[in-house]
């Protein structure tokens, strides 16, 4: 059995940045008077606590900025008294607030990208630099959220019309992880397939955030099979449309939207896993992708 000190400590934080009056990034950097440091605002996860919504919270802790979390960016290793530890990092904006010290925190300070020298952590830095190779459209730009759906009961044991087959257990544990855990992105939309199990999957999202799921029958694979244009358009009208969309697709869609557009784009995209509950996180240039990142399915299967 090993030791205390050889389980890996998990925490996470954001790269929260926000343009100076000259249009250079600035970067949030917090003092802990208990350390005597400057760091990026990050936190260790509370237990069942996915990381980026422990990012989210330590950034609105420490910085009083309730941000929004853009691409995912480095991850930081380093050895402690306790043990190894790992912080994953997230690129995040939003509206300036009033800053509070606290025990923990006793400064905030705003920094341009090339005096963020002052931090006491080289994995910091590395986020940093990270943040700053994002191209301008990656951290400004709109996302869309390609939302696999969740776990329904197997077509084999459903004895109702197929489109009507209800979440199961898992499936419903697999929506309440996405209902904490996509607001982090501040989605403003919700859009869904028209068969039940889609628009199950979203709905604890659309409760959480006060928002409608809308049915985009383009999403759907009967229909995304016969006109897979129609979905490929969809898709790019609502990055058109800036903001953040989230969608919930059968995986054979979500797999398939993902070549096109990574093939359009230019983009080297060589697996796209699509498991039950797992979100892609695409980040859009005007009509072309820019980035992905991938998010597994946050709950465990069942046997």
């Amino acid at each position: 059995m090993r030791g205390d000190g050889d389980r890996m400590i998990r925490a996470a934080g954001g790269v929260l940045w926000r343009s100076s009056a000259s249009g250079a990034v600035e970067v949030a950097l917090v003092h802990r008077p208990e350390y005597e440091d400057w760091s990026l605002p990050k936190g260790k996860l509370r237990r069942g606590e996915h990381p980026l919504v422990t990012a989210c919270r330590e950034v609105a802790e420490e910085t009083g900025v309730r941000a929004i979390a853009g691409k995912r960016l480095e991850v930081e290793h380093y050895s402690t008294a306790r043990g190894p530890k790992a912080v994953e990092y997230w690129a995040m904006h939003g509206p300036d607030a009033p800053f509070r010290s606290t025990r923990e925190v006793d400064h905030l300070a705003w920094a341009s990208v090339a005096d963020t020298r002052r931090l006491d952590y080289q994995g910091d830095a590395y986020a940093i630099d990270a943040l700053e190779a994002l191209a301008d459209s990656v951290r400004c730009g709109s996302a869309v959220l390609l939302v696999r759906n969740a776990r329904a009961v197997p077509a084999g044991r459903w004895h109702g019309a197929g489109g009507h087959r209800l979440l199961d257990i898992l499936g419903r544990e697999q929506a309440e992880s996405l209902r904490r855990t996509l607001p982090a992105f501040g989605p403003s939309r919700l859009l869904s397939a028209s068969e039940v199990r889609f628009v199950d999957t979203m709905r604890p999202l659309g409760a959480e955030l006060g928002l409608a799921v809308e049915i985009e029958p383009a999403f759907g694979e009967e229909e995304y099979a016969v006109r897979p244009r129609r979905g490929m358009t969809r898709v790019l009208e609502l990055a058109a449309a800036g903001g953040t969309s989230a969608v919930c697709a059968p995986g054979a869609v979500i797999r398939h939207l993902l070549a096109g557009l990574a093939e359009d784009a230019g983009l080297d995209v060589r697996e796209y896993p699509a498991v039950k509950g797992s979100v892609w996180a695409l980040f859009f240039s005007g009509a072309r992708l820019a980035a992905a990142d991938y998010y597994p399915a946050l709950t465990s299967p069942r046997p």
